[in-house]
């Protein structure tokens, strides 16, 4: 019986499960609870059969800040799930030295991308359907700003460094309010208080499944956090992000060029991202 290792950051499984609820069977998934939570927000209970190993993303996928103890721990607990268990296939959505080490201990049958198209979205689509043996499709609808009225912005990541800054969101929310547009900021960690004031909606205690409904609902997504900028995408709403550091490979397929600003690259980010605003239609 196959399984699917899904245990990367919220995106990650979001991308893959999305992909996934394609095929015309119930998929078997390793994950965590996040991978669970995920399921559930994207109402696919029926379509997963998921069994949580770690609570969280285990610390092999994060030895910098977790440390090698932990990642070699975390480690041994899959290895020994998989025995116990008895599982004899696997899906990895890496070839790398973790997955070396779990082949080697399991001598279960291991399944790889073939990492040919580093784009994320395509390399997964290759991966399940040479597995699988079953056509999955991408999302292509066009981004469009049809008579904008709501818009949602989230400024956290799951990274400190890639939340967006503090000047550059004034100068967005200072472009957006001449515009008398219903602004929604989310900002569970309270970071932000100081825009409270500026927008007609400042939350601080949503759920996943309450921005879920926030962005099935506005017409334009601003966020830097990949995992809502892929749910934006899942329910084919237009999105916006804004990033600070290169990671082109996590775009979905369908962005375009004006919808999208790379800060750190940016040698005037207020007049660039003045000017994708007025490209999409969003000022003037």
């Amino acid at each position: 019986m196959k399984y699917y290792l899904s245990l990367q950051a919220l995106g990650d499984n979001l991308i893959s499960l999305s992909l996934l609820q394609q095929l015309n069977f119930k998929v078997n998934i390793l994950g965590t609870k996040h991978t669970k939570n995920i399921v559930k927000l994207l109402d696919l209970e029926d379509q997963f059969n998921v069994q949580v190993v770690f609570d969280d993303i285990p610390a092999f996928y994060d030895i910098r800040k977790r440390g090698f103890l932990q990642a070699i721990k975390h480690l041994y607990t899959l290895i020994r799930y998989i025995q116990k268990n008895q599982i004899s296939e696997i899906i990895f959505e890496k070839k790398d030295l973790r997955s070396t080490f779990i082949l080697f201990f399991t001598n279960i049958k291991g399944h790889f991308p073939n990492n040919i198209n580093k784009k994320i979205y395509k390399n997964r689509k290759d991966l399940i359907e040479n597995i699988y043996q079953q056509p999955i499709n991408l999302n292509s609808y066009i981004l469009k700003i049809e008579n904008p009225k709501k818009i949602v912005i989230n400024p956290l990541t799951r990274v400190e460094l890639r939340n967006i800054n503090k000047s550059h969101l004034n100068f967005i929310i200072n472009e957006l309010r001449k515009y008398n547009y219903e602004i929604y900021l989310i900002d569970i960690e309270k970071r932000y208080q100081e825009f409270e004031n500026k927008v007609q909606y400042y939350l601080t205690n949503t759920t996943l499944e309450d921005v879920k409904q926030l962005i099935k609902g506005c017409d334009l997504y601003v966020g830097g956090d990949s995992f809502l900028i892929h749910l934006a995408y899942y329910l084919q709403r237009n999105y916006f992000m804004i990033f600070y550091r290169d990671n082109d490979d996590f775009l979905p397929p369908n962005i375009t060029d004006n919808f999208y600003i790379k800060a750190h690259g940016s040698g005037n980010f207020n007049d660039e991202l003045k000017l994708k605003l007025k490209n999409i239609g969003l000022i003037k």
